[in-house]
């Protein structure tokens, strides 16, 4: 679980089974379609017990569980398989009778665009599912739930009426229709759009970006409306601000500090007011076992000189590996790890190097190379010389405030 690959995998092995099991089989299956793991089956009144053993007899770890249909309906996922008289089949949009019902609340405080395509799927997959029902009962499941999760009757109205005229659009342009008839200006231009680009292959091809940013209304429209101005290829996607997360207590132990990874850590140095900066992908205890074992090195170089012609040559090379070792060895200074902290973190390691960066810059006292900072963009000058003074400025209220 977890693994980019594990739904690929899963459906190649479900894949295999199918073709396994119809293959051990003496007969052909009519029916079976299959979603996932779930899967709907057509089978002889005979053969559905020894069916399910085969299905169950691929793998031990496989094992599948069976419900019949019951007064010629069967549910499958959230469609409703109805079995006729004569032998065709109806379809009708279901929900078990344990569902909450609960969609994307309308007063929720998600962008109103997310809101509008949670209302507009859902009515879309009631409408092509359902079709043994009149659009009076249709309309009526609609509105039902969605009044449920307090959208306006307003809106659901105007967007079942686009959704019909969509759906009957559709159908007049289906070419299995023999009666097929277009009369609307907007199907003709749909089409006459989609030639024009089919026409136009050197037309360049736009690759479209997307990036997130926290749901802001008034701050969100302004930036949406200046990027699509400027940036059309860039589509913005909204997170909340408040999360269940936030509402509950942690439910797991926290990870010790020398077990996290992408983090950025200071040590701070024993002899003096200086400090190290610096990031780390790895667990901080890996990272921190490699300073010790530079110190350790530098130890034993010094402790063996006089048996050790390169000792200097040694010491000159060690020095260059970080700038910790290096004011270890210029200042005879020593670094207390056992005190190292955690100054920041982040779930992307790409954002590390600009955090290191942001970081050493608004440290004063830090023995890091000023190269470690000259990929950061003057741009950040001025936000980080707010934050500087701003913490600065915390800080100092905060020694007045100590009795």
């Amino acid at each position: 679980m977890g693994s980019p690959l594990s739904p690929i995998l899963a459906e190649l092995v479900l894949e295999n089974l199918v073709t396994t099991v119809t293959k051990n089989l003496n007969y052909e299956i009519p029916v079976l379609r299959k979603f996932v793991d779930d899967f709907v089956l057509a089978l002889p009144e005979k053969q559905i017990v020894h069916t399910l053993h085969i299905f169950n007899s691929y793998n031990v770890h496989l094992q599948f569980t069976m419900e019949k249909e019951t007064n010629n309906q069967l549910p499958f996922l959230d469609t409703l398989v109805i079995r006729n008289t004569d032998q065709s089949i109806n379809t009708e949009w279901f929900s078990k009778n344990i569902a909450s019902g609960r969609l994307l609340n309308y007063f929720s405080f998600h962008p109103m665009h997310t809101k509008m395509n949670v209302a507009r799927n859902f009515i879309k997959r009631v409408i092509q599912i359902t079709t043994n029902k009149p659009i009076d009962q249709q309309n009526h499941t609609i509105i039902q739930h969605l009044r449920q999760n307090n959208y306006p009757v307003s809106l659901i109205k105007r967007l079942l009426n686009r959704a019909h005229k969509t759906a009957n659009i559709a159908i007049a342009t289906d070419p299995h229709n023999h009666n097929m008839q277009i009369n609307s200006p907007n199907v003709s231009q749909h089409t006459s759009d989609l030639r024009t680009t089919t026409a136009n292959p050197s037309q360049t091809e736009v690759i479209t970006m997307y990036r997130s940013i926290t749901n802001i209304p008034q701050l969100n429209t302004a930036i949406s409306r200046i990027l699509s101005s400027d940036f059309p290829q860039i589509r913005l996607a909204y997170r909340p601000i408040g999360t269940i997360k936030q509402l509950l207590p942690p439910i797991k132990d926290p990870v010790p500090s020398t077990q996290r990874s992408c983090v950025i850590y200071s040590i701070p140095c024993t002899d003096c007011q200086m400090c190290y900066i610096v990031m780390t992908r790895n667990q901080l205890k890996t990272r921190l076992s490699g300073h010790k074992s530079n110190i350790n090195k530098y130890a034993s170089l010094i402790e063996n000189r006089s048996a050790n012609s390169n000792t200097d040559n040694d010491i000159a090379a060690l020095s260059e590996k970080t700038a910790l070792i290096q004011h270890a060895i210029q200042l005879q200074h020593n670094f207390d790890l056992t005190k190292t902290t955690i100054v920041d973190y982040t779930q992307r390691a790409t954002a590390l190097p600009i955090l290191e960066m942001c970081h050493i810059t608004n440290t004063t006292n830090t023995v890091n190379h000023r190269t470690d900072v000259d990929q950061l963009s003057t741009t950040y000058a001025g936000l980080l010389h707010t934050i500087k003074n701003t913490i600065s400025q915390r800080n100092r209220v905060r020694r007045e405030q100590i009795p």
